[in-house]
């Protein structure tokens, strides 16, 4: 993980699915064996019925979802996460924004932060980190304009709003679909890193870029937008 933040002032977005509502443990576990029940038995859409007119339509779902949705909450996240195998990613597309552009692998500048890509066109991805698919951030990095004033990849990430698609595809024509969840902005000093960087936890993405007010003692924007989003699951 980067000692500090990349390109200072920036916002950050991070979107989150809201879990369906589940029953009880009792009742989950209930409604698990009357699904158990019906396929054994081979009458599923009959005790279907059944179990909705008693236990309700929660428990009617309970009983015939898929056995994952009946983790609890907190661990659903970790199923939904990685759910391809985790792929170096080389094309990011942002319909909202209008930003389709190539990858730059990157690292680590001496001072210890998140290198920018080369191009002001194209984003660049934390190879150090989590890459797109696997658990964790898959951090991506651009720039929102240059030293002469022309505009950059992210020129327009702070229009992106909770939601809104983020496309991460891969060399084997991989596609992943991630969707923004929040945005915030932070000074270089108060950049949650460890939340940033995190290399565990739900597949998410990081789009990082400069926010703010241009500082001509450092030459860099005062803060940095931050927008995560989270993989969308089929």
């Amino acid at each position: 993980m980067p000692k500090r933040l990349l390109l200072p002032g920036a916002k950050s977005a991070v979107l989150v699915e809201q879990p369906r509502k589940l029953l009880s443990p009792w009742w989950r576990r209930a409604a698990l064996m009357i699904g158990l029940i019906a396929v054994l038995i081979g009458s599923a859409d009959a005790v279907s019925r059944l179990a909705g007119r008693l236990l309700g339509e929660d428990a009617m779902f309970a009983a015939f979802a898929p056995a994952a949705v009946l983790l609890e909450p907190e661990l659903q996240g970790e199923v939904q996460g990685a759910v391809v195998e985790a792929f170096v990613p080389m094309r990011i597309i942002i319909p909202s924004i209008g930003v389709d552009a190539s990858i730059e692998q990157v690292g680590k500048t001496a001072d210890g932060a998140m290198a920018t890509p080369k191009a002001i066109a194209d984003v660049g991805w934390y190879k150090l980190g989590a890459k797109p698919g696997g658990e964790g951030n898959a951090v991506f990095a651009g720039h929102v304009n240059n030293s002469l004033g022309f505009p950059g990849v992210f020129k327009e990430l702070s229009q992106v709003k909770k939601g809104d698609t983020v496309q991460v595809m891969g060399a084997q024509g991989e596609v992943l679909i991630y969707e923004v969840e929040n945005i915030n902005t932070y000074t270089e000093a108060s950049a949650p890193l460890n939340e940033i960087f995190a290399n565990s936890g739900s597949s998410k993405v990081v789009l990082i870029t400069c926010e703010g007010v241009w500082d001509e003692v450092t030459h860099t924007f005062d803060k940095r937008l931050v927008v995560v989003a989270r993989l969308k699951t089929p």
